[in-house]
């Protein structure tokens, strides 16, 4: 197993992130986590067991970013024991105990975790009888991504079963972070880069705006700029999302392009959302698009796989929702065929790293869509886990990424949308006004999508920015 190896392209994307935030990133409270009620009994001595066992066979989860000796890197260290918090609580109805476990969470997040010291993990369990309690993980943002946080759960949760059954069974082999980080640095890997990038070139040159306006610039200081976020939540008819996957059939594109295209088309309703308007009312938006950057042996590592590619889109008032879909679907397609790593297209283009990091007046809207982890449900298991959402009144936010205005969509037990902004930047019905046009376009996209854009483009007051 690698002991040393390189920053992942992931992580040097944080590293860039963090000299323009104040370096919050490689502070101790970059924490992703994440909260599910157990259900069946829960021995303590042996959920610290299953716990200690996942830093054993996850390395990412003890590898630390070393900053102090030249050019970062990673070093993989020896396992420490996870520090497990038991909370012993009473609640006689299910929003008791959402309340109580989103104070405990609150209050576990205002305890660093710093990158420098293993392991990178923490957790408390919250115990409300004897069948009845949640689990809360964290884990640094550098080593952790949404899609982590469901394999830390998933193994933990299947580490205790073995535990209780007193089983010696073999467990597989999972892909390591640091293999994954030395394995991009492999000369082939550099070679197909250097083959894309010229794409990347012709497509993006020029790009001096990316993302929406914000109400109010960023503030001058970087330290004054890391605060917390607010959060703004909707659904999505389970109707509607149905409709979108027929609709993607039928327009042989993909579930994703559509909701892509409703995103684009909600951004774009704001002429100043504009990298600048053309003629014939085309506008023309360049769109962040993250992705799980995670291979095909990657999926049951735990570690920061995310990546993202930067969609230039021409959208006409003139066009039907549904030739939007058909640009969109294009644009993207040959983004993914000629995938590099976001960080490399930053440093091939100055002028977008630029638009990205330095402007305070635009900021990036990066839209993610994130999908629940396989699972099976093991017949004979004692604990059975559900993720829990928290009141996000009192569990602050932490993005993915240090960002001022993040678009997430998550289709687990109902189709979520959960947009992340700094409250300091951006008013309440601004975020209001682009998740309606989101609602509004997704819909046409389904019962009418021979509407125009000229007709979504429109503001409150159905006059036409």
């Amino acid at each position: 197993m690698t002991t040393e190896a390189p920053l992942s392209y992931a992580q040097q994307l944080l590293a860039a992130f963090a000299v323009h935030d104040g370096g919050s990133v490689f502070g101790g409270g970059f924490v992703n986590w994440c909260a599910h009620e157990l259900t069946g009994p829960v021995a303590p001595d042996l959920l610290q067991e299953a716990l200690d066992e996942l830093v054993v066979r996850h390395s990412g989860l003890r590898t630390l970013v070393v900053r102090d000796e030249g050019f970062p890197f990673q070093r993989v260290a020896e396992p420490a024991p996870v520090p497990l918090r038991i909370h012993d609580a009473t609640a006689s109805t299910v929003d008791e105990r959402l309340r109580i476990t989103a104070e405990i969470t609150a209050e576990a997040l205002t305890r660093p975790l710093p990158p420098d010291r293993v392991p990178l993990m923490a957790a408390d369990l919250v115990r409300f009888g004897p069948d009845v309690s949640s689990l809360i993980l964290l884990i640094h943002r550098t080593v952790a991504d949404g899609w982590t946080m469901q394999v830390a759960i998933r193994d933990v949760v299947a580490a205790y079963e073995r535990r209780r059954r007193g089983t010696s069974a073999s467990v597989a082999p999972v892909p390591q972070y640091a293999d994954h980080a030395t394995a991009e640095a492999a000369p082939e890997r550099e070679k197909r880069i250097q083959e894309a990038l010229p794409y990347w070139r012709e497509q993006l040159s020029g790009v001096r705006r990316v993302g929406i306006p914000a109400d109010r610039p960023r503030p001058l200081s970087p330290k004054a700029a890391v605060g917390e976020k607010a959060l703004h939540t909707f659904e999505l008819p389970d109707g509607v999302v149905a409709g979108l996957r027929s609709r993607a059939r039928t327009l042989r594109t993909t579930e994703f392009t559509l909701l892509l295209t409703a995103y684009a088309v909600a951004l774009a309703g704001h002429a100043e959302h504009a990298e600048h308007a053309g003629p014939a009312g085309q506008t023309r938006i360049a769109v962040p698009v993250l992705s799980a950057g995670r291979g095909a042996g990657d999926w049951d590592g735990i570690g920061f796989y995310l990546n993202g590619h930067v969609l230039r889109l021409d959208l006409s008032g003139t066009m039907t929702v549904a030739e939007a879909a058909a640009h969109v679907h294009h644009v993207n397609t040959e983004a993914l065929r000629h995938d590099v790593p976001l960080i490399r297209i930053l440093e091939e283009l100055p002028e977008l790293a630029e638009a990205a990091f330095e402007a305070r007046d635009v900021v990036p809207a990066p839209m993610q869509l994130c999908r629940p982890i396989p699972r099976s449900e093991d017949p004979d298991a004692t604990v059975h886990y559900r993720r829990l959402g928290l009141p996000p009144a009192v569990v602050r936010e932490t993005p993915v990424m240090p960002v001022d205005f993040l678009w997430v969509m998550e289709p687990y037990a109902s189709f979520v949308v959960r947009v992340t902004y700094d409250p300091a930047m951006f008013e309440v019905a601004t975020v209001e006004r682009i998740a309606a046009r989101f609602r509004a376009t997704a819909d046409r996209l389904v019962t009418a999508p021979d509407t125009l854009l000229a007709d979504l483009l429109m503001d409150e007051m159905g006059v036409r920015r």
